[in-house]
């Protein structure tokens, strides 16, 4: 059963109104993506979903209104099927479909169960080992992910060339040249060339290998109010572009030199001919009817005007709608255009939107870092229960293998904060808002989120936390994230990230970290706050416009989400004032 349908026919048995879905595009127009929100008249929810094409990007919509619907109590769960809110199959019937369509293949012999030497797509399946040249298929191959469509990258690099073509016609000097450009300064040279009977034509010449060519315009002629020749040669990603450029340069010279005006933009208006008065015949009834009409609207209507009114009438400006004219006429006038009245159309109906930013726990199939549903790739279909086992293994891997990792948990015991870890955590899961409050270097900032995200991986709990921590000034936000990326012995972009004005280096879709500054969060805040499960605001002490904005918008979302978590931290801060804005808050 369509998942659009489950909504429909709930929306139905409950009398809620039926789905409002409302579409927007966004992106390049080589990878243009849809964007649905999806809103029902009685609800304060409005449900989103992203992808490249509309119909998926409704259905995801659907599916995060009905996720809502379950965690808010409205709909049972056992009401919605379970391949339709995680994005696949269950679990038990995938294994089954795997089990029924791919041969067992011997880890020992590579033979087939039934005595056949297995195809080579099977025997390569896992790494091979030394001496027996046989798949072991206790390690797993990684493949990369399929991408559907040319490669983005590609398509990156045309979008990119196009964008450097549109650049070069930019021109900010044009005022000093006589406001001549490359959009007009072609034009005035063929003008030029043809008003002084000049034969001359662009020579062209080619550059650089074929993934790379350029191309080169020359031009040169005689002016004979000069006495010289001019000569001009430009290089363009294009022949037009070229000659354009060419064209430019030539122009310009000319009218340093003052042969030609400077452009002001004005083009030359045809004069108009003074239509001359026309005698005109009418029939007695349709006269009749003329003044009836003007005595119907108490016009009076003037007759036999002498030469010099007629040219005083004609040289007069119009008058206006409501029948107003100029000064200086003796005899008053009235205007016999109709008063226009536009069609008054109904006021659109108000988008119902809830009073507060709009937020949802970590989902499937939902990049909270980039707002879209994930299409491609094995997190399209995975489950979180599936996602929270591999962070887990995964960890679990790096505690006994990696030495790096072992010597810097040691240097992180080693901090004051690492005493108060347990009671730190105990706090953030029974309240809604803890005030932590420590001296300045013992930690908080490096360690507090590090403490959420491997207590909640090894509760294998790791999908439901994405942790997003603000920073003051964008050079700590991106430093504090290469030290914690450090600490955990990872590249920057696995499970810690940042995102600061014009750089962004973005973390996995679950299980991560990403440090902020106030404003980017901000701006993050216009389009909901969707997928995060903790908000830490640091330094809280610095307080600007950007913060206490910030703080107001977080006091509204956890009196509306009682699922949301968000973290104060400073080194000196009066814990009163927050507590009685907040309401209850946790001091640590």
């Amino acid at each position: 059963m369509d998942v659009k349908q489950i909504l429909y026919s709930w929306c139905g048995k409950h009398k809620v109104g039926n789905p409002n879905y409302e579409f927007s595009t966004g992106g390049p127009k080589h990878r243009l993506r849809f964007k649905c929100e999806l809103r029902i008249e009685s609800l304060d929810y409005v449900g989103v979903g992203n992808s490249t094409s509309k119909k998926d990007a409704q259905a995801n919509a659907a599916r995060d209104f009905i996720q809502y619907l379950v965690r808010a109590g409205r709909m049972n769960a056992d009401e919605v099927p379970p391949n339709l809110l995680s994005g696949q199959a269950t679990e038990e019937s995938q294994e089954q479909q795997e089990e029924d369509t791919v041969p067992k293949v011997s880890s020992s012999s590579g033979i087939l169960s039934g005595g056949h030497p297995a195809p080579p797509h099977l025997r390569m399946t896992g790494n091979m080992v030394p001496g027996n040249m046989v798949p072991d298929n206790n390690t797993q191959r990684e493949f990369p992910a399929y991408q559907r469509g040319p490669p983005l990258a590609y398509l990156d690099r045309i979008a990119e060339k196009r964008k450097l073509e549109e650049s070069e016609d930019c021109d900010f000097n044009m005022e000093i040249h006589g406001n001549w450009t490359m959009e007009n300064a072609k034009s005035r040279l063929h003008q030029f060339l043809n008003t002084r009977k000049i034969n001359v034509d662009y020579k062209y010449h080619i550059m650089g290998p074929d993934h790379n060519r350029s191309f080169a315009a020359e031009m040169g002629f005689f002016v004979k109010e000069l006495g010289h020749t001019i000569h001009a040669r430009e290089v363009g990603s294009s022949k037009q572009v070229a000659s354009k450029s060419c064209a430019l340069s030539l122009v310009r010279q000319l009218y340093h030199m003052k042969i030609i005006e400077s452009n002001t933009g004005e083009k030359k208006k045809k004069a108009k001919g003074k239509m001359p008065p026309y005698d005109v015949a009418i029939s007695e009834d349709l006269e009749i009817k003329i003044d009836q009409c003007l005595k119907l609207w108490d016009v009076e209507p003037v007759s036999d005007f002498t030469p010099e009114q007629k040219e005083e009438s004609y040289n007069a400006p119009h008058s206006s709608l409501d029948g107003a004219q100029a000064e200086d006429d003796e005899q008053p006038s009235v205007s016999l255009l109709n008063h226009p009245t536009l069609e008054e159309f109904e006021p659109a109906p108000p988008k119902n939107t809830p009073g507060v930013v709009s937020w949802s726990p970590p989902m499937p199939n939902w990049n909270p870092w980039s707002s879209c549903n994930i299409d491609e790739g094995p997190l399209a279909t995975a489950t979180l229960i599936q996602i929270s086992s591999d962070l887990h293994a995964g960890l679990q891997r790096q505690y006994e293998e990696d030495q790096n990792l072992t010597q810097m948990l040691e240097r992180r015991a080693l901090l004051p904060v690492h005493g108060s870890c347990e009671y730190i955590l105990q706090q953030i899961r029974e309240n809604h808002v803890t005030l932590i409050r420590g001296e300045t270097g013992c930690g908080k900032t490096t360690q507090v989120p590090q403490f959420i995200l491997d207590q909640m991986i090894n509760s294998s709990q790791g999908a439901h936390c994405n942790i997003i921590i603000t920073q003051p000034r964008r050079i700590s936000a991106v430093t504090i994230a290469e030290r914690v990326a450090c600490e955990r012995s990872e590249m920057l972009g696995t499970s810690v990230g940042y995102s600061v004005r014009f750089e962004s280096v973005m973390p996995r879709p679950y299980g991560s970290i990403l440090y902020c500054t106030v404003g980017t969060l901000l701006r993050r805040l216009e389009g909901g706050l969707r997928g995060i499960s903790h908000v830490i605001v640091d330094e809280i002490h610095e307080r600007d416009i950007n913060t206490d904005f910030l703080l107001v918008l977080l006091r509204d979302m956890v009196r509306t989400y009682t699922d949301l978590r968000v973290i104060l931290m400073s080194a000196t801060v009066d814990t009163t004032l927050f507590t009685e804005y907040f309401g209850e808050v946790s001091i640590v």
